[in-house]
């Protein structure tokens, strides 16, 4: 009998915990969106501008990260961004000459990775 209870309490445990963790709704990969603007809005080569990104279509927690990948030529420059909250990340950068510029924005949350590719025009 008493096994029994035993048994009876890890199964209701085991579905407890199943229940828990599939309770998160599924991020919707396609309506993720990540809106980038610069400071100052036209960006000058030489100059440092500030970078900031908005994400839209998940929620985005405290414990979120994301990184910056600006493209010179072939050559990735990572950097942090500074997690603002609200789905809000941003970061300084300056560009070393005119032309347009590949950023990549790497979004981490807990155990999603999310790239979105943006262009950033330096004249």
């Amino acid at each position: 009998m008493k096994q029994r209870i035993v048994s009876l309490v890890l199964v209701l445990s085991l579905i407890g915990t199943m229940m828990a963790c599939s309770s998160e709704e599924p991020v919707d990969l396609e309506a993720v969106q990540a809106e980038l603007t610069t400071n100052p809005e036209t960006v000058i080569a030489g100059s440092e501008a500030d970078m900031k990104v908005t994400v839209t279509g998940m929620k985005v927690s405290d414990t979120a990260r994301a990184t910056f990948d600006v493209r010179i030529g072939d050559e990735p420059v990572l950097m942090d961004a500074i997690h603002e909250g609200d789905g809000v990340f941003s970061g300084a950068f300056t560009f070393p000459g005119k032309g347009v510029y590949t950023v990549y924005i790497h979004l981490y949350e807990d155990d999603i990775h999310i790239t979105k590719k943006k262009q950033v025009d330096v004249q």
